[in-house]
């Protein structure tokens, strides 16, 4: 039997419970102080992430790509992205769990809280600032400590809480990277846009049935894309199904023909087409010169 990536709820737990809530936070060590403080390669369907540590070295890597991280990073998981961990021993620092679905829905009356800097992609974040990253402490603090403590309306605290600790990452994003600011309408295109591939990334719809789906037109959704994403609507369908060819190809012993079926494509010969356009290399040099 082929083993995949594993999909977890959190780290080790792969079944989930009736009821996840929207919030888990726990400390670092609490995981990986038993797993000699490595956690293996593994993504999350449902999962935001946030991992934060507190002037640590650590390394995390996101979709094969390495990082080595030194003082106060956090680092932001969009749920399907694969990663794993390498701390110190005893180290500080929490990870935060967040449904994504439950977020949205919770932050729905709150459109302009642009989340699309955010979960586009996975986020390495540098709070440069003492007293910036004091304050992103904080909220965390608060977080725990109303977790801890069940109290009328502590539903509607948590949902206002994790908004702070958002807007505390999104602010410092835009410091570091200096972008500018969308609307909310724009923000709510893209950020649906991304969800609908998440979604339907295997079953190859064209660029018009997304932009139906969205309520605009092809010309808005690919001005909207170029502009603030980068990239044409249609190379970031093609790029999510890249993506996830190379996962199945570094995280799998998938063969490449189960590999393209698995994806959608009819034909191997089509996908191999592809992906070696995408990447300059072909599906199996990439396996044998990438994999761990």
């Amino acid at each position: 039997m082929t083993k995949g990536i594993p999909f977890y709820e959190l780290y080790g737990e792969t079944f989930l419970r009736e009821e996840t809530g929207l919030i888990h936070i726990e400390d670092i060590a609490h995981r990986s102080r038993g797993l000699d403080w490595k956690i293996a390669p593994h993504r999350h369907d449902k999962l935001i992430q946030i991992v934060f540590t507190f002037d640590e070295k650590w390394q995390v890597s996101l979709d094969g790509n390495y990082h080595h991280l030194d003082s106060n990073f956090v680092v932001l998981i969009p749920p399907a992205v694969v990663h794993s961990f390498d701390f110190r021993a005893n180290v500080r620092g929490y990870v935060l769990s967040l449904n994504q679905g439950m977020l949205f829905e919770a932050l729905e009356p709150n459109s302009h809280l642009d989340l699309i800097d955010l979960l586009s992609a996975p986020q390495i974040i540098e709070f440069k600032s003492d007293a910036q990253m004091q304050r992103f402490i904080s909220y965390i603090d608060l977080l725990v400590k109303e977790i801890h403590n069940v109290e009328p309306d502590q539903e509607f605290v948590l949902e206002r809480l994790v908004q702070l600790v958002l807007v505390a990452l999104k602010r410092q994003l835009a410091v570091s990277s200096l972008q500018g600011e969308l609307s909310g309408h724009q923000s709510s295109t893209l950020l649906n846009f991304k969800r609908l591939i998440e979604q339907d990334y295997c079953v190859h719809n064209s660029v018009k049935h997304y932009a139906q789906q969205l309520h605009v037109s092809v010309a808005t959704l690919n001005r909207l894309c170029k502009a603030h994403l980068k990239a044409s609507p249609k190379t970031l369908i093609h790029q999510r199904l890249i993506t996830e060819a190379k996962r199945k190809l570094l995280y799998t012993r998938q063969s490449i023909e189960d590999i393209a079926s698995s994806l959608g494509f009819k034909d191997v010969g089509y996908f191999s087409r592809a992906f070696k356009k995408a990447t300059g290399e072909t599906a199996g040099h990439y396996r044998k010169a990438h994999s761990f």
